[in-house]
């Protein structure tokens, strides 16, 4: 993820002024996941829930559809768009109000909303990106990878998330957390691979 957020620094000015949202998003996740692992090896902290649920499940995913909604042009996606995020926002209210543990215990079935609506607002950008002459050069188009990239992250991780929550005797932690670190590096490689193809010229747009 770290070296994600120092290329997409490097070659900002290629990816579109308003990739600006998403390295937001690739720097809190960073920061969180360093804060985290400093807090696990130098101060014993072992519960993390709620700087997970409260930085990366608000934090970061807010950031992501901002940056989804910035590259719509279509007014009907951008309604649709605007409703993903009010639902997103609302849900993670009631979920923080209602769900007692919800900052102590991994909310499973709030993540799963998210990731829901998260993906809904992938398939805006697919769509928009499909129904234009972008689709002649779709691998220079950034936000493409993006996408790509975040499917694999975090729909990559539901059928973990699910098992886990289903069953702990379904897999063995050590093989869990092997999967989950694999699912990661296929997807920031993606991310990272994707700045390389990125074309300057779809950057140069608005």
């Amino acid at each position: 993820m770290l070296l994600t957020f120092i290329l997409l620094i490097i070659y900002r000015k290629k990816l579109g002024k308003k990739i600006i949202y998403f390295i937001l998003a690739i720097g809190l996740g960073t920061f969180i996941e360093i804060m985290i692992s400093v807090g696990w090896w130098f101060f014993h902290v072992s519960n993390t829930v709620t700087v997970y649920v409260i930085g990366t499940n608000l934090g970061v995913f807010l950031l992501f559809f901002i940056y989804f909604h910035s590259i719509l042009e279509v007014k009907t996606l951008r309604v649709i768009s605007s409703i993903f995020i009010g639902l997103f926002l609302l849900e993670y209210v009631l979920s923080a109000i209602f769900i007692e543990s919800f900052f102590t215990h991994f909310p499973f079935f709030s993540y799963f909303i998210q990731v829901v609506l998260l993906s809904g607002s992938i398939y805006l950008v697919i769509s928009q990106t499909f129904n234009s002459d972008i689709i002649l050069n779709l691998s220079g188009y950034y936000p493409i990878w993006i996408c790509v990239g975040l499917m694999e992250i975090y729909l990559g991780v539901m059928p973990l998330l699910i098992m886990s929550n289903t069953s702990h005797k379904m897999m063995n932690a050590n093989m869990f957390f092997i999967i989950l670190f694999l699912v990661n590096v296929i997807g920031y490689s993606i991310l990272i691979t994707g700045i390389f193809f990125a074309s300057a010229k779809f950057g140069l747009k608005k």
